[in-house]
């Protein structure tokens, strides 16, 4: 009897010792994180209206959780989107630069999510050169 009590307690400190490791694994795996999704897909076209003109570039944007996408300054785009909320009517580049005032319109689009809120956003500017002094980093693709 006493020998089969020794092999109880043997086996019992065996299987604690055996998921220690995995309890403590348990305990160190951190909590998921939860965040309100953002993907965009941003496009220029050459025209007044985005449902008559057809895109000449197009890309694709992530905020969070990291910035990625198509887009070639993701990071830059992301940070002035944050600073204005997402609006991106909001946008403000550099205003020091001088454009010629020639009408040769360029229509942007942003359509996805925007920090888990729809986005549908679409502006007419009179050239390439008035869209990129108005919105910096966003539509520089």
């Amino acid at each position: 009897m006493r020998t089969l009590a020794r092999r109880a307690v043997v086996c019992g400190l065996a299987a604690a010792a055996a998921l220690s490791p995995l309890a403590a694994a348990e305990a160190a795996t951190p909590e998921p994180r939860l965040y309100a999704p953002t993907a965009l897909v941003l496009t220029v076209a050459q025209g007044e209206d985005a449902a008559t003109a057809s895109p000449m570039r197009a890309v694709t944007l992530t905020c969070t959780p990291t910035p990625g996408g198509t887009h070639p300054s993701a990071q830059r785009a992301c940070s002035e989107l944050r600073a204005v909320q997402g609006r991106f009517d909001a946008l403000s580049g550099d205003n020091q630069r001088s454009c010629v005032k020639i009408y040769d319109p360029v229509v942007v689009t942003a359509q996805g999510i925007w920090e888990g809120r729809r986005v549908d956003f679409e502006r007419t500017f009179s050239n390439s050169c008035v869209m990129q002094s108005e919105n910096a980093n966003v539509y520089s693709f």
